[in-house]
């Protein structure tokens, strides 16, 4: 039985430098009627051996089309950590937690769809969590909507727009929620993450397409 309700709390809430060496050649010693060769003022070259500093590597933003799997496109890995990926579609909400199951419900009920029309995909380790839904005739706009409503009714909140992470997004804190979620839609699909700060949520920003 797959259990996200941990998910949804989580989204609701939360170069040494070597120093060079120069050696100079002595004259040999060329007999008593002979003098010796005076030293030379040129003194043989050694470069530095100084190592080039390491790049960052970079980040790979996976592809996004109306046939992708949502899964596909969450990151493997957040804060060093990997990440355990979950999929499956709106009528499979029996077999998650009663939490969760109310949220994707409502967002349903809002988007005046059928379960089975709603696909997600979810990403989560100890320090971040993500949520990308997509329903079939909704734009992002639309489901990003729907998702604010599910988690904000009954709630004082506050939306800030930011950018972060390369992403323009919404930034909603609630009365309900310690932590605030984060909000991204892209093509036809919203993402929500949520993280215990915000240079996690920048993190998996970047990661998404």
């Amino acid at each position: 039985m797959l259990r996200i309700g941990g998910l949804i709390a989580v989204v609701a809430t939360i170069a040494a430098c070597g120093g060079a060496t120069v050696t100079g050649q002595t004259g040999a010693s060329a007999g008593p009627a002979e003098t010796a060769p005076a030293p030379t003022d040129e003194a043989t070259p050694l470069s530095s051996a100084i190592p080039e500093a390491t790049p960052a590597p970079s980040v790979v933003v996976p592809t996004l089309t109306a046939g992708t799997p949502l899964v596909d496109v969450l990151p493997a890995e957040l804060g060093g950590q990997a990440t355990q990926k979950f999929a499956f579609v709106g009528d499979d909400l029996g077999n998650v937690d009663s939490s969760a199951a109310m949220i994707f419900g409502s967002i349903t009920n809002i988007l005046k769809v059928d379960a089975a029309d709603m696909t997600i995909g979810t990403a989560s380790n100890a320090r971040a969590s993500i949520i990308a839904i997509r329903v079939a005739g909704k734009s992002a706009q639309d489901v990003t909507d729907a998702m604010v409503a599910a988690r904000t009714l009954n709630a004082t909140t506050t939306k800030d727009e930011l950018d972060l992470g390369g992403k323009h997004v919404l930034k909603v804190t609630t009365t309900i929620a310690p932590l605030p979620f984060y909000v991204y839609g892209t093509q036809d699909v919203s993402f929500t993450i949520a993280g215990a700060d915000e240079s996690i949520v920048a993190e998996a920003l970047s990661k998404l397409p």
